[in-house]
């Protein structure tokens, strides 16, 4: 992730050029990423002001600077199912769920289980989110519905009955519904995924806070050029304001912004990010304060990636 330091502007016209690039390798060189690209060229050379240009925190994630951290491992006591990951500002630790049976699991950013909560009364759980608080949510996958509680350091059980959610009619292949979720604290806004059939990236306004509920659709997954085959997991980065969109079946993650126009991708196949296998079937995704993204698959595994330019940077601070 870009920091607010100074770098040489022939450095950074490098970086936003081989991100940029992807782009038009794609065929998609339309106005707006021109633009785009143009003005990242005239920012990079300081043209206004003759003068090197301080990088803007949090300008984007920069997926493809990313690289495998340690050795992916198995989740303890899990033999099948992982789904849904996020990560917990406030105790700096990872919750994951499983489906089938349905537990909500806490971990270390290494991967380490700490405690299992079972989920009664859930049925098919798929993807999860901490909203703040005590708070979290998780997607029900066949029956489309969003429910919302709140566990504590002592919860061991959380029971379904009298807890407030919401259904929503979406019509989609059997098996192919709510894969993952993501919240915006600043705004309230949640942004659940559907799988496939369709594609779809849902916004939801108003069901963490309050009971006006707005539903919208900020942009079309069935026309992106980034082309997920599926989608199985999604994260709002509150320091770009830009999404992750995960895809088992394409083995990638792709950063898109607001408008859905993609800024970076990473592939989870064996070669990439310093992988040597393939992440078997990636279905939740989160980022941590740092900066660090983990990655949840099935059946089982656990995988922890760092920001090569963010190490970079923070090295030659230090030097």
């Amino acid at each position: 992730m870009l920091n607010t330091t100074r770098i040489s502007r022939l450095d950074y016209c490098f970086k936003i050029v081989l991100e940029q690039s992807r782009i038009c390798d794609l065929k998609v060189c339309n106005k707006q990423n021109l633009i785009y690209l143009l003005l990242m060229l005239v920012i990079s050379f300081g043209l206004f002001s003759g003068e090197e240009t301080p990088i803007v925190a949090g300008q984007q994630i920069g997926l493809s600077g990313y690289e495998i951290h340690a050795t992916p491992k198995m989740i303890a006591g899990v033999k099948d199912n992982a789904s849904g990951l996020t990560y917990n500002s406030n105790t700096n630790t990872l919750f994951a769920v499983v489906n089938n049976p349905e537990t909500l699991l806490e971990l270390t950013k290494d991967g380490e289980l700490i405690r299992r909560i079972d989920l009664i009364g859930f049925e098919d759980t798929e993807g999860v989110m901490y909203l703040g608080g005590e708070r979290y949510a998780v997607v029900e996958e066949r029956k489309r519905t969003l429910v919302m509680f709140d566990i504590n350091a002592q919860t061991k059980v959380v029971n379904r009955a009298g807890l407030k959610s919401l259904q929503l009619a979406i019509t989609s292949g059997k098996n192919k519904g709510f894969e993952g979720l993501t919240y915006n604290q600043d705004s309230g806004d949640l942004f659940i995924i559907n799988e496939k059939t369709p594609r779809q990236l849902i916004k939801l306004s108003g069901f963490v806070e309050s009971s006006d509920i707005a539903i919208s659709t900020p942009f079309s997954l069935e026309k992106t050029s980034f082309g997920g085959d599926d989608y199985s997991g999604v994260h709002y980065d509150d320091q770009t304001g830009h999404l992750i969109l995960l895809s088992d079946e394409s083995r990638q993650m792709v950063e898109v912004n607001k408008e859905g126009i993609e800024i970076s991708r990473l592939g989870l196949s064996r070669g990439n990010a310093g992988l040597h296998d393939d992440v078997p079937q990636a279905e939740g995704i989160t980022m941590d304060k740092d900066g660090d993204i983990y990655v949840i698959s099935e059946p089982n595994f656990f995988y922890r990636l760092k920001s090569k330019n963010r190490l970079l940077k923070v090295a030659s601070k230090n030097d």
